[in-house]
């Protein structure tokens, strides 16, 4: 029986009152594992869940706390970085950390709060425009139609990690894709060297919830795992004369997959019965959907509570959900009209009443306090069995695909939660940027400085749910991914970001480390 949390919810009683949907889950792939960790993850287990949303482009003074909160500082790779503590003002029933970071007081705290951290200040160090890879390590250049996928997203690399997952779990991982998925795995997920893809979107929460709960049976019997049935089969293909090396390559992927299907039918549920969604709610393409945040918020959250289903069973401790934030702009083309105006601080021709910046900071906000604060308050509120509730022990992040400027991923803002079972400090506002160094956009509304490489962002969770960076790190920089050098690049000017930043990548950022 788990303890009930003090003024909270047991984990039962958290999983029969959902009544929303789930987050199908695509059969994740992804290895990229050279080596993994020598140590599993101690205590209780770590769990990770990506939020993202398209565009971005929220001036600095929306998104981020303001600059007074900033009241400490230490010398990191060559010059000064910053922190302050998250503290809300609360009026009028309403708790805030800047105009886009605010919410019902009832439900964000001061205690949420003190277990969040916001991020400014990382950057990638090159023009990579319209993109869905920023937000978990698959950083492109451009726009994705045409571009390579370059390496799996940081959520694959947990997928198939022993550190991560020192058993098969029921599911490996979720993923939702309401615009563009911003997960990519190996098609091979036992072969590094086998082609990339876009891992599938769930499209049905009943199929997700099928997917990640299995209703006990008292009468279950084990059945001899079928890959031993077709075992000799396989071995006399494969090792055939005839067989192309094509077919070889799909074989071994089929049996793969088929040996990872065996483990998770005998992966453990740590739940009882529970309360599936009662409705598939209407997504994309459908209907208002795009023009009314209401309907938006209810295909988003039906997901996310299968998902926390999930977290809370135990029988899969990763997802993803990507989707842009709650719009209710109306007219023609919210991608040119708004998004690709956000830079603009008041109305213009041809669209004189359109203030693309107060859509983007107010649909920003419903996303935070409707979506994502929604989210992580529902973790806080379970006890994960061991004694903390399930945000403590997990990783919940919201990235956006542009920084504070649409097409630029320069001072690209990060929203996180949860200490991932004791890895991280929480509570902090995180100023990354070098105030010394050249102004970005100089001249402009919203004025910037270089900072710490997004690189080390990403290798950060890594190391923060468990992974070795022996285990992916690809040069002589660290964090995840190739560095990427501006100097191929006129958009930036040249030397923005010092060598001394760049290598700094293979360490935690600063402040976070617990």
């Amino acid at each position: 029986m788990i303890a009930k949390k003090s003024g909270g919810a047991t984990r039962r009683m958290f999983l029969r009152g959902l009544g929303g949907a789930v987050l199908a889950i695509p059969f994740l792939e992804s290895l990229v594992s050279k080596k993994e960790s020598a140590a599993a993850p101690s205590g209780a287990p770590r769990r990770f869940i990506a939020f993202a949303t398209g565009h971005g482009g929220v001036r600095s003074t929306n998104m981020f706390p303001a600059q007074a909160t900033l009241t400490q500082s230490m010398g990191y790779a060559g010059y000064t970085v910053r922190r302050g503590a998250l503290t809300l003002d609360v009026q009028n029933g309403v708790a805030s950390l800047s105009p886009v970071l605010r919410g019902d007081s009832t439900v964000f705290t001061q205690s949420l709060a003190s277990k969040m951290n916001v991020l400014r200040g990382l950057d990638v160090a090159k023009y990579i425009a319209h993109n869905e890879g920023s937000h978990l390590g698959n950083v492109t250049s451009n726009d994705p139609s045409g571009t390579p996928l370059l390496r799996p997203t940081i959520d694959q690399v947990l997928a198939y990690s022993t550190s991560f997952y020192p058993t098969a779990p029921k599911v490996r991982s979720m993923n939702l894709a309401a615009t563009g998925s911003i997960s990519v795995g190996h098609e091979n997920p036992s072969d590094p060297s086998s082609p990339l893809q876009s891992m599938p979107s769930s499209h049905s929460v009943f199929d997700l919830f099928n997917a990640v709960y299995t209703p006990p049976d008292p009468n279950e019997v084990k059945r001899p795992p079928v890959v031993d049935s077709v075992l000799a089969d396989y071995k006399r293909v494969r090792d055939g004369a005839r067989i192309s090396k094509a077919d070889r390559d799909r074989l071994e992927s089929h049996i793969s997959r088929l040996e990872d299907l065996e483990a998770s039918l005998n992966a453990v549920q740590s739940c009882g019965t529970v309360i599936g969604p009662t409705e598939d709610p209407t997504g994309p393409w459908v209907g208002d959907y795009f023009t009314n945040p209401d309907t938006q918020a209810k295909y988003l959250n039906a997901y996310a509570d299968v998902m926390a289903i999930a977290l809370s069973c135990d029988t899969c401790r990763l997802g993803t959900i990507s989707s842009d934030i709650l719009m209710d702009y109306t007219g023609a083309d919210y991608h040119q009209d708004v998004a690709h105006r956000a830079d603009q601080s008041t109305p213009q021709d041809p669209l004189p009443n359109v203030n693309a910046q107060d859509h983007i900071r107010d649909g920003s906000q419903r996303y935070f306090e409707r979506v994502f604060l929604r989210f992580i308050a529902k973790l806080d509120a379970i006890d994960d069995g061991n004694g903390a509730t399930l945000l403590d022990s997990s990783l919940v992040t919201w990235t956006q695909e542009s920084a504070i400027r649409t097409h630029d991923n320069i001072d690209w803002p990060v929203v996180m939660a949860g200490a991932a079972t004791g890895s991280l400090r929480t509570g902090s506002f995180c100023d990354y940027r070098n105030l010394s160094a050249a102004k970005i956009y100089e001249g402009s509304n919203d004025e910037t400085h270089p900072g710490l490489m997004l690189m080390q962002y990403h290798g950060t969770l890594l190391q923060a749910l468990g992974i070795d960076p022996s285990a992916y790190e690809e040069s002589e920089y660290g964090g995840y991914g190739p560095m990427i050098d501006e100097s191929a690049d006129s958009w930036f000017p040249h030397g923005l970001w010092s060598e001394t930043v760049k290598h700094a990548a293979h360490e935690y950022l600063p402040f976070l480390q617990a």
